[in-house]
């Protein structure tokens, strides 16, 4: 879930206009190394080291966005922040981001119809369809797209049927 704040944050970010260098490099090092994150959120740690650390390590054009996040105890937020960025990213585009749960993989024929009935569904015009095997399905798939689930799983037409047989 992303709150208000990482979302505002990250219009902030995406109205800069950076380059996707930049951007990417930012992530990897915000999310992928604790010890940074340890460092710019202690507030033992002072000002001046700290923006000495963001200036050695951010490219100039997100340095100041940074050392901002950090002013206002914010960098913790960073994950849903990207999160945000990059749903942004996808809107501008006109792309859907939607996640496929099944017990076995669909051909790429299959996968090229899944898109195609999303996009024209949502009115897209591409669709980034994130894949995962999961064998407690049974059978079926789950397709999510936002706060929507199709769920045509044999487990969840399962569940279903159990709940439908306990409201008797």
């Amino acid at each position: 879930m992303i709150s208000q704040r990482a979302l505002n944050y990250a219009k902030i970010l995406y109205s800069m206009k950076l380059p996707a260098v930049t951007i990417n490099e930012s992530k990897d090092l915000l999310l992928e190394h604790n010890e940074l994150m340890d460092i710019l959120e202690s507030p033992v740690v002072k000002k001046q080291e700290r923006d000495a650390v963001i200036d050695r390590l951010f490219q100039n054009e997100i340095s100041s966005f940074v050392k901002v996040l950090c002013e206002n105890e914010a960098v913790g937020l960073f994950a849903q922040i990207s999160e945000a960025y990059d749903e942004l990213e996808r809107e501008q585009m006109n792309t859907l981001r939607a996640r496929l749960i099944y017990v076995k993989k669909p051909g790429e024929e299959e996968l090229s119809q899944i898109k195609n009935m999303l996009c024209d569904k949502y009115k897209k015009s591409e669709v980034y369809l994130e894949l995962e095997e999961d064998a407690s399905l049974i059978g079926g798939y789950i397709l999510s797209v936002g706060d929507t689930v199709f769920d045509k799983s044999i487990k969840g037409a399962l569940s279903e049927m159990q709940k439908a047989l306990n409201r008797r």
